[in-house]
């Protein structure tokens, strides 16, 4: 308010100093500059207001603020784009892996025939490209937790399908580790063997059923979010 007051005083003194440049719409301009003779107490007056004004009188912490200001939503534009990208990367990648999400998790399955070959837990290199998209997820995400899980239709023995489902998890861990920045220390993995198939393996008759042992060999993936 003292500034305030300390402006309005040097605006009406300037004013009353030098008319000549308070010129209304009116008044034709004169084209011969008057003598213009400032009274010794007035001058003295505008001395003392721009001493109490001070001599940064408050422009350059307005600017410091403006500043300041500016790049703070400069980091925030830089925040919300990096979010923006990242949602749209998981986007991209949910939609060509057929994946589905809940509010707590991101939920993959990849067919077993894709990654692997008839009774081996060696990746093929078809399974490359949906692993790296596995990847993108895991790492948009910034998931704290993955869990991997094998499964094997009912043919063979129920051991060796239980050891052949965890060695299938563990291969897909591994090549994740190996070929891209996921972060080993939040992957687990297990293997259920044939005990939780989503589809028969055989038909009502006892006939059996190719496709719905196609969909059990599988390998589910499941990505906690943050």
């Amino acid at each position: 308010m003292k500034n305030l007051k300390l402006i309005f005083l040097l605006s009406f003194l300037i004013s009353f100093v030098f008319p000549s440049l308070c010129i209304s719409k009116t008044t034709p301009l004169k084209t011969k500059v008057d003598e213009i003779i400032i009274p010794a107490d007035a001058h003295e007056k505008a001395i003392a207001a721009l001493k109490q004004l001070g001599p940064k009188r408050g422009a350059k912490k307005i600017n410091f603020h403006m500043v300041k200001i500016d790049s703070r939503m400069n980091e925030i534009l830089g925040v919300i784009r990096g979010i923006e990208a990242k949602s749209e990367k998981i986007e991209s990648a949910l939609k060509d892996l057929s994946a589905k999400e809940t509010e707590t998790e991101f939920q993959i399955e990849l067919s077993g025939d894709v990654l692997f070959d008839f009774d081996k837990w060696d990746m093929r290199p078809e399974a490359e490209e949906s692993l790296k998209k596995v990847a993108e997820i895991i790492n948009a995400s910034e998931s704290p937790k993955v869990k991997i899980s094998g499964h094997t239709d009912s043919k063979g023995a129920d051991d060796y399908n239980q050891q052949l489902s965890e060695k299938r998890a563990e291969s897909v861990k591994n090549w994740l580790i190996e070929n891209t920045e996921v972060d080993p220390k939040i992957i687990e993995t297990s293997g259920y063997g044939e005990s939780k198939p989503v589809e028969p393996n055989t038909n009502p008759d006892g006939s059996d059923n190719p496709e719905g042992r196609h969909k059990n060999r599988r390998v589910e993936i499941v990505v906690k979010k943050k």
